[in-house]
């Protein structure tokens, strides 16, 4: 068991909704998902619905969630 300061923890990791350009993100190198084929599905539904679930970024930048939506999106643009 590891024991921690809720409070504290929260608050240095809360997650923050913003709105980004795909050039300040970029793919994780070494995303092990090779679901290419997806990714028109995804740009239709994107374009039909809109962004429905964010992508999730690390503190650099680099993509944690959502390497399917970021190709899709590209493919948008």
């Amino acid at each position: 068991m590891v024991a921690y300061n809720r409070k504290e923890y929260l608050k240095e990791n809360i997650m923050q909704i913003e709105e980004l350009s795909l050039s300040a993100i970029k793919p994780y190198e070494k995303n092990p998902r090779k679901n290419d084929e997806a990714v028109n599905g995804v740009a239709e539904s994107i374009k039909q619905f809109g962004f429905q679930q964010p992508i999730v970024i690390d503190a650099k930048g680099v993509i944690v969630v959502g390497h399917t939506r970021y190709k899709a999106a590209k493919k948008l643009v």
